[in-house]
């Protein structure tokens, strides 16, 4: 009785479908107001290569068909667009091609140039899905449909690129379909529809491929302003009941329906229609759980729709007061309870995936419907349906057989539980931008022993986890932290990872006259290139930058700074300590002195300059009329050919800020 209770209070309030074989892509909306999606199809040279249980045929003929096979139930009305990359040049990273724009329907805009599709470059995933979310812009009802076969190999992190495509629509969601890929690769990319609040359908074989295009399709194309299918959680409960005395008054129909024949009738609104004949419009339309039509005494059809269940019944107006009509669905009510525990509220970012099972299709089936756990209630037709739910990384599958008039709930625990990560420069910090957040497991399998399993390059990324042991991994710059982390199933982790950071401000430049204190930039002509390198254990270089006043984020530790001035052999070299928490500040004294060399007469076209130092070794090599060196202290020899001829001077540079000038005459 307290089941019977509980679901009927979840099916107070509902969203009709006109049919019962009514599914998401047969919703009709208007082409300016429904989704919008953008479709990305690996067309990189690795597509030639084979799904596990298909030796025949590439993954680029197996994707091609499933799409085709999944985007022909498409609504009439759907918007969409297909981009590619990597297809056209070889080892081009900025091989990126927007094929088609998006527009309403029309399959074949889409899928004849993928009948033409030659898979031949490199794989830019990152700088695809920028170039698709600018072809998208802000509409709020959009997503990216990303089909591939491996992770970014342009040297390019998705995981930074979602994570500011997020921040500029943060409506947008990003689906994969991830062909074969492996476990390592499969982690790298996890970031981007977690991010977005997206899914991934990993397909590990050719078997699973009709069915995981079919539910990435379904899901691409979920209108939220629309569900479909959906019994919304009511307000206060209400028990069913037999119908009250039917009214007196003109002729009509008392329309009332039931799931199974022993049900009392439905407490909730009922979509009616009313017709005359098979082949007549209907000539009532309304919407209740109790409804009364006006109609002239007669036969007529009455047809009943709850959810996904739809039933006719013939029945007849008597000349006075209304008559009833009760319409049996065959049907039940069924809500999915998605939880992270058993005990626990309904999980509010699992996404649950309805179909019908085998047994009942005879076939892989379609989604009835996928959206999240708090909107999983639904009205079906009696029969086996396989409900899947995921999240992250989790995945739970059962099978369900309603009878007409069961009302039941399942509930599908996932086991898992939440860990919420942020970084700090030092303890009680604001959360740090710009740093990356790696989750690892125990894997003997694996090379070092540790496998990872997501990673997020967002300022609070949230990971749903099995419950276990983790290994956590925050990295910035030369700053990396690590830590384990135990999660229990319906636990929600909390940590705030203290990086130690501290930051360093270097110049460096040559005096600016003699005996001059301050030091100064070098000429912007002739920049200086700073290298950090660290000297905790073997030295190592951590950054470099030829920015003016470079600023580094360097985690605490010992440090070596050095300073070149361009091509030439002036440098400087300081060591520094930092602690965590600080600000220092570094002013490197380039020991240097600015030389100029030239000819007494007009300089001819094919003058070439060069000098060497003590030793012989080349450190300047140049065909300039005049050119301004910047050398370290020092003997060199400066030698001047002008076609046949050539001449030699010694010249000697000291640290004392007094420029030099080197004078030839030609003979």
């Amino acid at each position: 009785m307290r089941m019977a209770r509980f679901i009927l209070s979840a099916l107070v309030c509902w969203t009709m479908l006109a049919c019962a074989t009514s599914t998401l892509a047969t919703a009709q909306t208007p082409p300016s107001d429904g989704p919008s999606v953008m479709i990305i199809f690996d067309g990189s040279g690795s597509m030639w290569g084979r799904l596990d249980g298909d030796k025949k045929l590439p993954k680029l003929d197996l994707a091609r068909e499933a799409l085709r096979t999944a985007m022909a139930k498409a609504p009439a009305t759907a918007r969409y667009g297909l981009m590619s990359f990597g297809h056209r040049r070889a080892a081009d990273c900025s091989d990126i091609e927007l094929i088609s724009p998006i527009a309403t329907g029309d399959l074949g805009r889409i899928m004849a140039p993928l009948e033409k599709l030659n898979p031949r470059g490199k794989g830019p995933i990152a700088g695809a899905l920028k170039e698709a979310a600018k072809a998208i812009g802000t509409n709020p009802q959009s997503s990216i449909l990303l089909i591939h076969d491996n992770a970014d190999n342009c040297r390019q992190d998705p995981c930074e690129t979602v994570t500011e495509i997020a921040a500029a629509n943060p409506k947008l969601k990003i689906h994969l379909v991830s062909l074969g890929i492996e476990k390592e690769e499969l982690a790298r990319i996890i970031c981007v529809p977690k991010a977005t609040g997206g899914q991934l359908f990993d397909v590990k074989d050719a078997s699973g491929i009709t069915a995981a295009f079919a539910d990435a399709v379904a899901l691409a194309f979920l209108d939220p302003a629309n569900p479909q299918g959906v019994i919304a959680a009511p307000a206060a409960a209400q028990k069913p009941s037999a119908p009250s005395a039917a009214p007196a008054g003109p002729p009509g129909l008392r329309l009332i329906a039931r799931l199974g024949a022993k049900s009392g009738p439905l407490a909730y609104p009922v979509r009616w229609r009313v017709f005359k004949s098979e082949t007549e419009p209907p000539v009532f339309e309304g919407q209740g759980s109790d409804v009364v039509a006006p109609l002239d005494a007669g036969p007529y059809i009455v047809e009943a729709s709850a959810g996904f269940a739809t039933a006719r019944k013939a029945a007849t107006a008597a000349e006075k007061g209304p008559t009833t009509a009760d319409v049996v669905l065959e049907a039940a009510a069924l809500r999915v309870l998605a939880k992270d525990q058993k005990d626990g509220p309904v999980s509010s970012s699992a996404l649950v995936t309805l179909r019908q099972s085998a047994e009942t299709s005879g076939a892989v089936a379609r989604p009835l419907w996928i959206g999240r756990a708090k909107d999983a209630g639904f009205v079906l037709p009696a029969g086996a349906y396989r409900l899947k739910v995921t999240d992250s990384l989790i995945e739970r599958e059962d099978t369900v057989t309603l009878a007409a008039g069961d009302m039941t709930s399942r509930d599908i625990v996932l086991g898992a539980g939440r860990l919420e990560l942020t970084a700090t420069a030092k303890p009680d910090g604001e959360p740090l931008d710009g740093v990356t957040f790696l989750i690892a497991k125990d894997d003997p399998d694996a090379p070092e022993g540790r496998r990872e399993i997501a990673r997020s390059a967002a300022i609070r990324p949230f990971f749903v986890l099995p419950a276990g042991t983790y290994y956590v991994t925050a990295r910035t710059g030369t700053a990396e932290v690590r830590q384990r982390v135990g999660i229990g199933t319906g636990d929600t982790v909390k940590r705030a990872v203290s990086l130690g950071l501290a930051r360093l401000t270097v110049t460096a430049g040559v005096p600016a006259g003699k005996n001059a204190p301050q030091i100064q930039i070098a000429p912007a002509k002739l920049p200086i290139a700073t290298r950090i390198l660290s000297l905790d254990g073997e030295p190592r270089e951590v950054a470099r930058a030829t920015a003016v006043a470079p600023e580094f984020t360097l985690a605490a530790g010992r440090y070596r700074i050095e300073a070149a001035v361009g091509s030439f052999n002036v440098k400087a070299v300081q060591d520094v300590d930092i602690e965590a928490g600080s600000t220092k500040r570094a002013a490197l004294k380039l020991d240097a002195n600015t030389v100029t060399l030239k000819l007494a007469q007009a300089t001819p076209a094919n003058v070439t300059w060069e000098v060497r130092d003590a030793q012989g070794a080349l450190v300047v090599r140049t065909q300039q009329s005049a050119p301004q060196l910047i050398l370290a202290p020092g003997k060199y020899t400066a030698r001047c050919e002008a076609g046949d001829k050539r001449l030699e001077k010694p010249v000697d540079v000291a640290a004392d800020g007094q420029p030099r000038i080197v004078e030839f005459a030609l003979p």
